[in-house]
């Protein structure tokens, strides 16, 4: 009985016919009753401190989130497109072109690792260009030169052979295809973020410049970017 007495803390001037299982001393209540609204407490700390830095980092989010780059063509001439209809198709080319990039962004930086730009007709490929890789200050506009020139086999499908021809005799107005592929870093104070896939369509309209005539007058033309995303 003195065993039981010890384990369920009964005073020693409690009945022995009746022992309630229930039963603490009021100073062990208490103690129980501070450690769970200590607990209760911290919780409630601990749910409103994540809820303001939530809070903060959304309007931080909101306030300097990243935009996507600015592509235009400011500029392009062909000089030379004819096409041999072997097989594949042979063209020999002579394009260049003038393009601005643009950081939209008021506080953020851009690294631009890597980037390339393809020319495209149809959707065969017949040349491409390494460019400058560089950094770029926020509210702030590069522009780069892409020239390409030579000759080559490129794998054009009939319907793009046909259009080809059809362009050449009645319009003379070339539709090119360049893209323009790269790896991108934003960097804000010292933060760099993670590298994002940049891949941006300018379709432009172009017509062969005669020697010795001037060349046609070409339109700034605005590119659309397809990819922009966190590389794996």
């Amino acid at each position: 009985m003195y065993h039981l007495q010890r384990a369920l803390k009964v005073p020693r001037s409690h009945p022995y016919k009746y022992i309630d299982p229930y039963y603490y001393p009021d100073e062990e209540r208490h103690r129980s009753n501070c450690c769970t609204l200590m607990i209760s407490h911290l919780v409630k700390a601990i749910i409103a401190i994540l809820f303001f830095i939530g809070v903060i980092v959304l309007c931080l989010w909101l306030f300097f989130r990243p935009f996507p780059v600015d592509v235009y063509v400011e500029a392009a001439q062909l000089n030379n497109f004819e096409m041999f209809k072997t097989t594949p198709p042979y063209i020999n080319y002579d394009l260049t072109t003038v393009i601005s990039l643009q950081n939209p962004n008021g506080f953020i930086g851009i690294y631009y690792d890597w980037l390339e730009m393809d020319s495209f007709y149809e959707d065969a490929r017949f040349d491409w260009t390494a460019l400058s890789t560089f950094y770029q200050e926020p509210k702030n506009s590069t522009v780069l030169k892409a020239d390409v020139a030579g000759g080559t086999y490129f794998w054009l499908r009939s319907k793009g052979v046909e259009d080809f021809s059809r362009e050449e005799n009645t319009t003379g107005v070339y539709s090119v295809n360049l893209w323009l592929y790269g790896d991108v870093r934003y960097r804000f104070k010292w933060v760099t973020t993670r590298k994002r896939q940049l891949s941006v369509k300018c379709p432009v309209k172009l017509s062969v410049t005669v020697p010795g005539m001037p060349a046609a007058a070409f339109n700034r033309t605005s590119c659309d970017v397809v990819k922009y995303w966190m590389k794996a």
